[in-house]
């Protein structure tokens, strides 16, 4: 009888550690697919080593357009994430009506998952490329012309990723997202705060 329950105990044990590991890197990791449940089932503590390679990844930058030659003038240089959610639009409209005048750089990213095949990554691609551009066109004219980039990765990352590169002085996201993949969540603004050494905007600013 203890022979059948040491089994026990230790197929609990393989599947704990598998399936809290790929919950782990399924929140985190920016990814959708919940086939990494069954691998971490499967695996247990054997996808520990592969989760935590995987998880550090760097984001890929998919896409980038209007990328301006320089900053124009010496306002701030600003990254906005975007989703097509209410919450992000409302914050991009608090940029585009508050720092209209003072901004010499805006960045707009949206940001894709990494758990897409060929045809699935291209579909998600194009439905963010329309996405972004619709949110360029309804841009008032007092804010420079946007840098527009699509990112696949965690959303954290990405946008602090992007934030580096072209080194921005303000952050601007949603509190929540509920658009495209749900890339930006009230988690990420969280991770956002947590992580960024630079200042970070959470929704639209007053009476916006």
């Amino acid at each position: 009888m203890s022979e059948w329950w040491f089994v026990v105990l230790v197929v609990v044990l393989w599947l704990a550690v598998g399936l809290g590991t790929a919950a782990v890197f399924v929140t985190r990791g920016g990814h959708r697919s919940l086939l990494w449940y069954l691998v971490g089932g499967l695996l247990g503590p054997l996808f520990v080593p592969i989760a935590a390679e995987r998880g550090r990844a760097r984001p890929q930058l998919v896409d980038v357009r209007h990328q301006p030659s320089g900053p124009t003038g010496t306002g701030l240089r600003v990254l906005v994430g975007v989703d097509g959610s209410t919450h992000a639009d409302r914050a991009l409209r608090a940029v585009a009506h508050t720092l209209t005048g003072s901004t010499s750089e805006l960045v707009l990213v949206t940001v894709t998952s990494p758990d897409l095949t060929d045809d699935e990554a291209r579909r998600e691609h194009e439905r963010a490329r329309r996405m972004i551009e619709d949110r360029v066109a309804a841009l008032p004219d007092g804010l420079p012309r946007p840098t527009t980039t699509i990112v696949s990765g965690h959303p954290v990352d990405a946008l602090l990723t992007v934030a580096d590169d072209r080194d921005v002085d303000l952050m601007v996201v949603g509190r929540h997202g509920h658009g495209l993949g749900d890339r930006l969540l009230g988690s990420v603004a969280e991770g956002l705060i947590q992580r960024s050494t630079r200042a970070v905007l959470l929704g639209s600013l007053p009476g916006r």
